[in-house]
């Protein structure tokens, strides 16, 4: 096939040949002569989708947290853990110069 032949779907199209495939008894040789795609471009976006589809589930599973939600928390975490060690040793210090008369 010729570079000008080919064809860009976009997601959205992508979506609805997938879904035509699984909602419809149309046999997947025929949706894809219908598009104009290979057999084989259609099973290589069918598992993309079905890889996107099992992502969304096992987020929903865990709560709607991105991982870069999960990062700015444990970093939050660490900085309160350590202004804490900082108040505390500058509590100590102010102590010891009292003590020594400083």
């Amino acid at each position: 096939m010729s570079q000008e032949a080919r064809k860009h779907h976009t997601a959205e199209q992508k979506f609805q040949i997938i879904k035509e495939a699984l909602t419809t008894d149309t046999p997947v040789t025929e949706i894809c002569k219908k598009y104009g795609i290979c057999v084989s471009q259609f099973y290589k976006w069918q598992a993309v989708f079905f890889e996107g589809a099992l992502d969304g589930l096992e987020r929903k599973k865990a709560g709607p947290m991105t991982a870069e939600i999960r990062k700015i928390e444990q970093l939050e975490k660490d900085n309160n853990r350590m202004k804490d060690v900082i108040a505390e040793i500058a509590s100590e210090n102010i102590t010891i110069k009292k003590r020594i008369g400083v």
